[in-house]
């Protein structure tokens, strides 16, 4: 059964607040598809959540039973939209884990059997419409920030969520630096030096099986007790935790001062489920890299740290209502 929850306005996770006295002429639904749970929203123009839904993606049951019922939920938002608001659904936008190109979807473990998915033409298709924009969901996030978040007037800037998974997104000129495989930010598979050289070829991603958060929920476990999260690791008192942050946060600090040496950002916006202990990691990230950068950059928690991507679908739906000329393309630009 679809769950519809509707969003009182001045919410914090509405990227704009205070809508509650206009109607909107037109809506947008962005479609947010993980390994465990599919997010749609409906949104105004100005980017304000009116309405989410949450569906299991129920992933070990193959792409086409999670399209048609997202396809199901899109319908029944629009016609929430119509009825409630008044406003047709002018654009629709969908972001996934993976590298997302036209013809397939690669590196997406947690979606078994995406890999062959023209996801784009493929969404536009169950949802009757004649485009779907289609993004990596990090970099969708970033996207976010760029717009809505700690981003905005930054350049260059330096997006890097640290949840269950660990990716990163550049931001130059107001566009994210998609790449030439749409790869750009895939930080996962950055070598910490301790890999061999081939344990991206073995299937291995060596900076996540270091910083991801599903191994520092394990240890955390491991360390504090079956209900520990990894987010408890760093307010432990317990030596053995406290040395693993610290640990962690070093090898964090050296990827980070890795990327942004590189680049020199304006900015560095830390977002993931990581960002719950965002009071005790930040300040030990600000001082280790102001010891390992030349120029020390300014480091911030993301505005959107548990939804970013659900944000960025709207914000690329958004986009889909520029005229033709003003909107960016598939590479960013």
């Amino acid at each position: 059964m679809l769950t519809v929850t509707p969003l009182h306005p001045h919410l914090d996770h509405s990227p704009v607040s205070g809508t509650a006295d206009t109607r909107p002429d037109r809506t947008v639904i962005g479609v947010d598809f993980g390994g465990t749970k599919t997010e749609l929203a409906l949104a105004d123009p100005h980017g304000t959540i009116l309405i989410r839904m949450r569906l299991a993606t129920l992933a070990e049951l193959g792409p086409d039973q999670a399209l048609a019922r997202a396809a199901e939920a899109v319908r029944q938002l629009a016609a929430e939209s119509e009825t409630r608001f008044d406003a047709p659904v002018a654009a629709h936008a969908a972001v996934a884990p993976g590298i997302i190109q036209s013809d397939r979807i690669l590196l997406t473990p947690n979606l078994p059997g995406w890999e062959d998915l023209a996801l784009s033409s493929r969404l536009a298709e169950e949802f009757g419409v004649p485009t779907v924009p289609v993004a990596n969901d990090v970099r969708a996030g970033a996207l976010a920030e760029l717009r809505l978040g700690e981003l905005r007037d930054v350049d260059p800037g330096l997006y890097v969520n640290l949840g269950t998974g660990l990716a990163a997104a550049l931001t130059v000129g107001g566009h994210i630096v998609w790449g030439a495989n749409r790869a750009a930010g895939e930080i996962a598979y950055a070598n910490p030096g301790d890999a061999p050289l081939d344990a991206v070829a073995a299937g291995r991603a060596p900076l996540e099986e270091l910083l991801g958060g599903r191994q520092l929920a394990d240890q955390a476990k491991e360390l504090l007790g079956d209900t520990a999260t990894g987010g408890d690791l760093f307010r432990s008192t317990t030596p053995a935790a406290q040395e693993l942050a610290r640990q962690t946060l070093t090898v964090l600090a050296m990827a980070l001062a890795n990327m942004a040496s590189l680049v020199d950002p304006a900015r560095i916006v830390l977002g993931g489920g990581l960002m719950s202990v965002a009071d005790v990691i930040l300040p030990r990230l600000e001082r280790l890299l102001a010891d390992a950068l030349p120029f020390p950059t300014e480091l911030r928690a993301a505005r959107f740290r548990q939804d970013a991507s659900l944000h960025g679908a709207i914000v690329l739906a958004l986009d889909d209502l520029r005229p033709q000329g003003a909107r960016p393309g598939p590479d960013g630009s």
